[in-house]
């Protein structure tokens, strides 16, 4: 969380508004140009014994050094900052010249000083390595600043700028009256007048615009302050330096001087004039010191308003609501307040928030589906409970009523009454459970719709929830009725094994239009058919006992291969024929078909 606050902030820094960039401030680079491409003529160079020796391998004769001061401090700079250790003895009349210069112009030059591991300690404490003695003037009197910036341990992001410090602050042992240090971008501002800013404090980094904050102080080579045509015509003769600060400076790769920060990748001597511009305008952030408080206020208010968003869509947009009102929050603070209040804490709990409500939901929504289903299942139809628990709108629209062609199933059994008299009511009942239950299986294994059972009757049907092909509906409701046979056959070995007697059933079958919808009272009502095709079902299954038939169906279901055409035959109830097939014992079915002449027309009259 702390990586991503850090992220977070950075972005903040990036696009929020930032230090002004000050045209007073100018970077002289040691860059790739000035290392032996400037690009002056041999005969310049020749003449010139600065370019001279800064054609030789860096380091430089420290003369160089000393003639940028004098030109800069003739030219009228207001501040000269060497920013390079220079802290060894290098050949002594290159640093008696140095020495010299810095003498002469003592009052406008800061020199740097690095804050650094002792080889004594192993890299648990440090020492100040200030510059070469005879660079501090007789009385120490040169100005000094550490040129250390802290990188965040978390990324390796610089962030922050200390522009004062002890060395026992340094070592985690700070003792009383102890000598203060301050850094470079620190003796800046006091040169300018300005408060020097105490403790570790959060830049809000000056990033130019459309330029980016790399172009923010952009170096320009040291070579042209030495070469006469740049130094006429880039610098006005020196006129482009008064009053102005200068820092001198490594900004070539092969120094490895650069540093991360949330405006990009900047050179230390950028980073210094950036903390000069920062505690000049006091443009920092401070980070709040009671953030959690605060957002975690804020995330578990958060915690008990979801869960009043039951719908993933609303509840998705109340955390989106809340998790931008944060993020506003942030950006405000920082742009107006500057305040960084770490927020990253706060929003993972509004997700989590989020995303905890709705597995609940889900697994709540689950749970009572699946409580309703279970409680459904027992007084209707499973496919009827299915449908109702899982699309209810859906529902309610086949339950207002409809036209449908479906396929009706009638089955009974045949001298059930008699039967009961001979029988126990406890083996009745559960003799017919066991033969109910496994009916409804095989019906509800090819997908069919238990509409109800009427005594020892089940009656169910194809077509009249789903809008499968009419087809498939009927050779389903054939094989049900095929496989409600075998299983009887089941039945009877098991129960005749027990001392039972077998049950038979006949099965009627025919596909027509009927009404489907839910039919009855306020108090009670279930999904059901009626029509003509359910009526005609039923005198079909009635019809198995005199041709001695276990399944007969019309020709609107299809003929099967083992199936005896029963002709025309006229039903209880019906003017008009219909043709019919039967399937079971063939012999018996035709030796009864026989017994049943037909009439003129041909057509059977069972009426």
């Amino acid at each position: 969380m702390d990586r991503v606050d850090r992220v977070l902030l950075d972005e903040l820094l990036r696009y929020g508004e930032g230090a002004s960039v000050r045209d007073d401030f100018v970077l002289l680079g040691i860059d790739d140009a000035s290392l032996g491409n400037f690009g002056a003529g041999e005969d310049e160079v020749a003449s010139n014994p600065v370019l001279k020796m800064m054609t030789s391998r860096f380091p430089w004769d420290r003369r160089v050094w000393a003639s940028v001061i004098d030109r800069l401090a003739d030219a009228g700079a207001r501040c000269i900052v060497v920013d390079l250790i220079l802290d060894a003895p290098s050949d002594p009349v290159a640093d008696q010249a140095l020495a010299e210069a810095i003498g002469r112009h003592k009052d406008r030059v800061i020199l740097a000083s690095s804050l650094a591991p002792t080889a004594q300690s192993g890299g648990d404490s440090f020492a100040n390595l200030e510059p070469y003695d005879p660079f501090l003037g007789f009385n120490y009197d040169t100005r000094v600043g550490f040129a250390n910036f802290q990188v965040d341990p978390v990324d390796g992001v610089v962030r922050e700028a200390r522009y004062r410090t002890t060395l026992g602050r340094e070592n985690g042992r700070e003792l009383m009256g102890e000598e203060e240090l301050m850094s470079l971008a620190g003796r800046v501002i006091e040169m300018m007048g300005g408060e020097v800013p105490e403790g570790e404090r959060m830049l809000r980094f000056a990033h130019g615009g459309e330029l980016g904050a790399t172009e923010v102080y952009a170096p320009v080579s040291l070579a042209e302050v030495f070469m006469e045509a740049t130094w006429k015509g880039n610098f006005q003769s020196g006129d482009f330096f008064r009053d102005k600060v200068v820092i001198i400076g490594p900004v070539a790769p092969r120094f490895q001087d650069i540093h991360a920060t949330p405006v990009g990748p900047l050179t230390g001597p950028q980073l210094h004039l950036q903390a000069a511009t920062c505690g000049l305008e006091g443009a920092f952030v401070r980070e709040s010191s009671r953030p959690t408080t605060v957002f975690w206020l804020g995330a578990l208010a958060s915690v008990a308003f979801l869960p009043w968003f039951r719908r993933p869509v609303p509840a998705a947009m109340a955390a989106l609501g809340v998790v931008a009102a944060v993020m506003i929050v942030a950006f405000s603070c920082v742009q107006y307040g500057a305040l960084w209040v770490p927020v990253v804490s706060g929003v993972v709990v509004v997700v989590v928030s989020f995303v905890a409500t709705q597995v609940d939901r889900l697994l709540r929504e689950q749970f009572e589906r699946r409580r309703l289903r279970h409680a459904f299942r027992r007084l209707v139809s499973r496919d009827v409970a299915d449908r109702l628990v899982d699309d209810p709108t859906k529902y309610r629209e086949m339950a207002a009523g409809r036209v449908r062609e479906v396929v009706v199933l009638f089955s009974d059994v045949r001298g059930f009454t008699a039967r009961s008299e001979r029988q126990s009511p406890q083996e009745t009942v559960q003799q017919l459970n066991e033969y109910l239950s496994a009916m409804v299986k095989v019906v509800f294994r090819h997908g069919g719709t238990l509409d109800k059972f009427i005594g020892d009757a089940v009656m169910a049907h194809w077509g009249a929830l789903d809008d499968g092909h009419e087809g498939d509906h009927t050779m389903s409701a054939l094989v049900t009725a095929r496989e409600m046979q075998k299983e009887l056959r089941n039945l009877n070995d098991v129960w005749m094994a027990q001392g039972s007697e077998p049950l038979e059933i006949g099965i009627g079958l025919h596909r027509g239009e009927v009404i489907a919808g839910e039919i009855g009272s306020e108090e009670r009502s279930e999904f059901g058919v009626i029509g003509d095709a359910v009526n005609l079902s039923s005198r079909l299954e009635g019809l198995c006992k005199p041709f001695g038939a276990e399944i007969i169906y019309s020709e609107l279901i299809s003929e099967g291969e083992s199936a005896v055409d029963l002709g025309r035959v006229r039903v209880k109830g019906r003017h008009e024929s219909v043709r019919l097939f039967a399937e079971g014992d063939t012999r018996r079915i035709r030796a009864r078909l026989e017994a049943i002449q037909p009439e003129g027309d041909g057509v059977r009259d069972l009426s």
